[in-house]
């Protein structure tokens, strides 16, 4: 393939998950049409299944390059957290800064939160937040039990994860400077500690 040929190719496919992230947006994943998708692109529909075998995977293609790097934020985020109540290490999360690399997310992908949140329960979505989701209920259900605390068992250690999950992508979805952003994860990270205290009571 001629390098002509290679960067038409990358602009065809840069449009369409382009033209893909606005609809999604819009319209949710049920509701978004590929024939919309491809006439805002300005491509035919044989030159959107060239790149994307269906619509789960044109939808992959929109959320994943956010999401593989979310949960992990949020991750580091929480065990910051859990660290300054159970270990007593560190400072309270800064109100005025955001976690390590979340602005430059936001900054590239700013649709993606809103899509994410309308689709939680997309089998695309829920394979990224759940087994993050589980990741962090077990670092919380740990350090827990390292201090035999109650709220170690399971239950209360994967809801905690799971509302905590829940929060992070409702809180990047509504559309706010990332000033306003940095503050409500601020205050929600002071709920949260406040959770940790009263498990470890």
């Amino acid at each position: 393939m001629s390098r002509r040929a290679q960067t038409d190719s990358g602009e065809t496919k840069r449009s369409l998950v382009a033209s893909a992230t606005k609809e999604f947006a819009e319209c949710g994943y049920e509701g978004a049409s590929l024939r919309q998708i491809c006439s805002k692109a300005g491509v035919t529909t044989g030159a959107l299944y060239f790149f994307f075998t269906s619509k789960e995977d044109l939808f992959k293609s929109v959320v994943s390059p956010l999401m593989s790097k979310l949960p992990s934020i949020l991750a580091s985020w929480i065990e910051h957290d859990i660290a300054v109540i159970c270990d007593e290490e560190g400072e309270p999360t800064n109100v005025e800064a955001l976690p390590d690399g979340l602005a430059e997310l936001m900054k590239e992908y700013p649709l993606v939160p809103k899509i994410v949140l309308s689709n939680r329960d997309n089998p695309v979505v829920k394979e990224f937040l759940d087994e993050k989701v589980d990741e962090i209920a077990e670092m919380v259900s740990n350090r827990l039990a390292r201090k035999n605390a109650a709220g170690a068992d399971g239950f209360s250690s994967h809801l905690f994860a799971t509302m905590s999950a829940d929060a992070f992508i409702q809180i990047l979805a509504n559309d706010e400077g990332l000033h306003m952003v940095a503050g409500h994860l601020a205050g929600f990270s002071t709920f949260v500690r406040g959770g940790l205290r009263a498990a470890l009571q």
